[in-house]
């Protein structure tokens, strides 16, 4: 078995642009540039046996950046997703963040929007779940949801708002997470395969806005769900922000945490409600505060 050192070494040397006599009748490079890429990738699969896997990952963008001085950009793009699985195997979230900045790059120059948006929502996920680094997840999954409505592909384009939409609220951006609520709304209305979720749409908007201390507008959200949504009118989450409402205008904490009780006992909290509520409660008691 052959020695991925050894065949990265060969490929260093295979890379070399040619100069002098061979620049001039030699033709083009774009084939040396191929056989390192080559090179690269048998010593990044000799890794992966060996489950060295950030080494596979770097062997892999040596060779998409070979394949890239090739001109074979299609060829890049695919390595440099390789790069990503092992980097991400590897436990390394920010190399393998790096890798798909690029391979995502190449998707779109090309124009393939759909692929580039599936990596992008990846992106989103590692930038959200592993780096923590939200704004640029958010950016991710407005981008990816953007290129998915191109496609008409509605459903993956949601999915995409839900979560730049929870996102931002969980960074206390509320009347912005709130417009996001909104473009769900609208794009769930009359969708038979999304309709189920425009109760929770309603709910989270309903909440953002009264996290945002904007109690008209949770208003205006509960009277637009009740009108425009059957399947809300009576819901246990229109009852609940009814009643948040109701608590809001009255600055009545205590009641808001009996309504919020009732209302886990059959639909469990998730810790974005429970993390939004939480904020609602806390403009309760600086309202009391301030009046004593």
């Amino acid at each position: 078995m052959s020695d991925p050192v050894e065949l990265l070494q060969r490929a260093e040397k295979k890379g070399v642009p040619s100069s002098g006599f061979m620049k001039i009748f030699g033709g083009s490079d774009s084939y040396k540039y191929e056989e390192a890429a080559d090179l690269c990738i048998q010593a990044a699969n000799l890794y992966k046996l060996r489950k060295e896997l950030k080494l596979a990952g770097d062997a892999f963008v040596k060779a998409a950046v070979f394949q890239i001085k090739a001109g074979n950009d299609d060829e890049a793009s695919n390595i440099y997703t390789d790069a990503y699985k092992s980097y991400k195997s590897s436990g390394d979230a920010t190399e393998a963040a790096d890798a798909l900045v690029c391979a995502v790059d190449l998707f779109t120059k090309k124009g393939q929007f759909r692929r580039a948006a599936n990596f992008k929502f990846e992106l989103g996920e590692i930038y959200e779940q592993d780096l923590n680094e939200y704004k640029k997840a958010i950016d991710c999954f407005e981008t990816a949801a953007e290129w998915y409505s191109q496609d008409q592909a509605i459903a993956l384009a949601n999915k995409c708002w839900v979560r730049c939409a929870d996102l931002k609220a969980m960074d206390n951006e509320y009347i912005e997470a709130s417009n996001v609520f909104a473009k769900l709304i609208k794009n769930s209305l009359g969708n038979r395969l999304s309709q189920w979720s425009l109760k929770e749409y309603y709910l989270k908007k309903g909440l953002c806005e009264l996290a945002a201390t904007d109690a008209v507008a949770a208003d205006r959200t509960l009277k637009e769900g009740q009108h425009e949504d059957p399947n809300f009118v009576d819901s246990r989450e229109a009852i609940l922000l009814q009643n948040l409402i109701e608590c809001i205008n009255e600055n009545d904490a205590e009641r808001l945490s009996q309504c919020v009780f009732d209302f886990d006992k059959f639909n469990k909290l998730d810790k974005w409600k429970t993390t939004i509520l939480l904020k609602i409660k806390e403009n309760i008691t600086e309202a009391e505060d301030d009046l004593l």
